[in-house]
C-alpha cells in the first residue's frame, strides 16, 4: 500500500512539472506574441527560442504549436533583414504543418529575393506516398491507427468467418502497406535530413578544408545545400545541382538540429 501510494505521488509530481512547463512556454509564446506585433522583434526571437530549449526533433510526437513557433521565429528574421535564418526556421516549420497556405507563400516570396535560386530536386516517391503532404506526427498516428484496426479486424476474423470481414482486413492491409512504407520513407528523410542552409551573406566555397585553398565558387545567404562532414571547422557542402566544395562551418546551420554531429 505505500508503495502505492509513492507512485501516486510521483505521477501526480511529474504532471504537475508538465502543467507548469506548458504554462510556462504559454506565457512565453503570449509574451513574444505581444513584442512581435510591436514591431520588436529582436526582444520578440529571443522570446520565441528561450520556448525551444526542451525541443527535441527525435521525438515524433510534437503538434503543430511547435511549427508555429518556428513559422514565427522565421518571420521575425524576415523582418530583421536576415533571410538565411528566416528561410532555416520556415523549413523547420515545413515539417509540422506542411501544409499550411500562409508558410507556402512566405517561403516561395523569401525565395525570390535570395541571390542563389538553385531549384531543390523533387523526390517523386515521397509525393507517391503524401511523405511531404503529412507532417511528421500526422505519419505516425496514421500508422498506428491502421496497425490498430487491422490488428482488430484480424482478431474480429479468427471468431467471425464472413466474407465481409475477409474483405475488410484484405482493405486494412493494403492501408496498412501503403501508411508503414510513408512512415519509414518519412523517417529516414527525417532522420538522415542533410540540408543545412546558408547564414551569412556571401562564402567562398574553396577546393579544401583550408582558406589558402582554391576558390570554387560563391554562395550567398539563404541557399540551402546539403552537408556532408566536418573537418578543421569548416563543411564540405553539395548544393542542388551538383557543385561541392568547403566552406566555414559557422556560416550555415542544419534544418535538422540535434541529428547530426555539431556542424
Amino acid at each position: 500500500m505505500r508503495l502505492f501510494f509513492i507512485v501516486l505521488l510521483l505521477l501526480l509530481s511529474s504532471i504537475n512539472s508538465a502543467y507548469a512547463v506548458d504554462t510556462e512556454s504559454d506565457n512565453l509564446f503570449f509574451k513574444a506574441n505581444r513584442l512581435y506585433f510591436n514591431a520588436e522583434f529582436e526582444a520578440a526571437v529571443k522570446t520565441y527560442e528561450s520556448i525551444l530549449k526542451n525541443y527535441d526533433s527525435k521525438l515524433l510526437f510534437y503538434s503543430e504549436s511547435c511549427g508555429e513557433l518556428f513559422y514565427n521565429i522565421g518571420n521575425c528574421y524576415f523582418r530583421l533583414g536576415k533571410k538565411g535564418k528566416a528561410v532555416l526556421n520556415y523549413e523547420r516549420a515545413r515539417l509540422f504543418m506542411p501544409r499550411d497556405d500562409d508558410l507556402k507563400y512566405n517561403i516561395e516570396y523569401l525565395k525570390d529575393m535570395l541571390e542563389d535560386n538553385i531549384s531543390q530536386k523533387e523526390n517523386i516517391i515521397s509525393d507517391i506516398f503524401g511523405v511531404k503532404f503529412f507532417s511528421r506526427a500526422e505519419l505516425a498516428a496514421l500508422f498506428c491507427l491502421v496497425n490498430f484496426l487491422l490488428f482488430l479486424f484480424l482478431s474480429i476474423r479468427i471468431f467471425f468467418k464472413r466474407e465481409w470481414t475477409f474483405y475488410l482486413v484484405n482493405i486494412f492491409l493494403i492501408f496498412w502497406i501503403v501508411s508503414g512504407i510513408s512512415f519509414c520513407i518519412m523517417l529516414k528523410e527525417t532522420t538522415f535530413d542533410d540540408r543545412a542552409v546558408i547564414l551569412e551573406k556571401e562564402v567562398d566555397v574553396l577546393a579544401g578544408p583550408d582558406q589558402k585553398d582554391t576558390l570554387l565558387f560563391k554562395v550567398h545567404e539563404g541557399t540551402i545545400a546539403y552537408y556532408e562532414r566536418n573537418e578543421s571547422g569548416f563543411s564540405l557542402i553539395r548544393l542542388p545541382d551538383g557543385e561541392r566544395g568547403w566552406l566555414i562551418s559557422s556560416a550555415i546551420e542544419a534544418v535538422m538540429p540535434k541529428t547530426r554531429e555539431k556542424i
